[in-house]
């Protein structure tokens, strides 16, 4: 991985260059930003600068060649084992810490999703940012400074992460995926300024999934519940639950939007027409009730309320609102 790979980012680039050229870099940073916006990526091309023989990734020094195999010895990376950071994770590296590097002038600890270490594991990885041990670099991922304790956020020089241009995700795709031009156009629709890696694994089954809950949308007044019903159960049972809240928050903010008049804002901009024209059947009043529904829904969910319970509820105050019934 070489600096010259790295879509966007480029005053992050040169403030890490410069913190390295002038031996300035800080014992911790704390790189903030969305996932999927490149921030581990930029991560392991930093690193690899720096223990590079060349301090230019060369690619064939030996540091270099173990980088690029994923078997560096003094590169640990900590990331959440199950639901979060167990203390047992931290408890292991601060171990690992006590023992000198065994091959890098630099060792380096990246924490990904480092907000979800309990109070527990973060209390004891203040000891680390306490006292880091000699020539270790330690680097957080998280998408909000705020989720994490305030004690560890003031130990790291913090490194904000800008959403990606359109034409800079375009740019990450052509190089790592081979989408169709349509598939394409979607995945960029709801790119959200990063790379979303999932979401495009599942790019061809999601379309065909916005798709239908525009018609639900449409239809939800006329046709069957229990038609619509066995189709979220069936999102369910295979994890896509949020996807479908996602596509209902989209589609009603474009219809919105729509009916405005402020298209260049849609999210489908793939679909405009589609958008246009479904934004007629809609009162604001109904809208602004749809999308309130949906976001509690998403709440709920997030609070460990039954998918299933939350989504046939969401279900049957939709079906209240097209019956022209308000939903209190």
């Amino acid at each position: 991985m070489t600096f010259s790979n790295i879509i966007g980012h480029g005053a992050n680039v040169q403030l890490l260059k410069s913190a390295f050229q002038q031996d300035r870099i800080p014992s911790g940073y704390l790189f903030i930003g969305a996932e999927g916006i490149g921030k581990s990526t930029l991560v392991k091309a930093f690193v690899q600068m720096m223990n590079c023989q060349t301090h230019d990734n060369c690619h064939r020094c030996d540091s270099c060649r173990m980088f690029d195999n994923g078997s560096h010895p003094d590169f640990h990376v900590i990331k959440p084992d199950g639901q979060g950071i167990r203390i047992k994770q931290i408890q292991d590296l601060i171990s690992h810490l006590n023992l000198k590097p065994t091959y890098a002038g630099k060792r380096v600890v990246l924490v990904k999703e480092a907000h979800k270490m309990n109070l527990e594991s973060a209390n004891s990885f203040l000891k680390i940012l306490e006292e880091p041990p000699l020539d270790t670099l330690i680097v957080l991922l998280t998408p909000d400074e705020s989720l994490l304790l305030e004690t560890i956020n003031s130990r790291c020089h913090k490194v904000y992460f800008s959403p990606l241009t359109a034409k800079e995700i375009q740019v990450v795709l052509g190089r790592h995926y081979q989408l169709d031009p349509d598939i394409l156009d979607f995945v960029l629709c709801y790119a959200q300024g990063r790379v979303r890696r999932q979401f495009i694994e599942k790019a061809v089954v999601l379309a065909n999934m916005r798709i239908q809950v525009l018609h639900m949308l449409q239809h939800l007044a006329t046709e069957k519940l229990f038609d619509y019903s066995l189709l979220l159960d069936q999102w369910v049972k295979q994890n896509l639950h949020g996807y479908f809240l996602e596509f209902c928050m989209a589609w009603v903010r474009d219809f919105i939007t729509a009916r405005k008049r402020v298209i260049n804002g849609l999210i489908n901009h793939d679909m405009k027409d589609e958008v246009e024209a479904a934004a007629n059947k809609f009162s604001d009043e109904k809208l602004q009730w749809i999308f309130g529904l949906v976001v509690e829904t998403e709440l709920a969910i997030q609070s460990n309320a039954s998918k299933s319970l939350a989504l046939e509820s969401l279900l049957v105050q939709l079906k209240q609102i097209f019956w022209g019934m308000p939903v209190v």
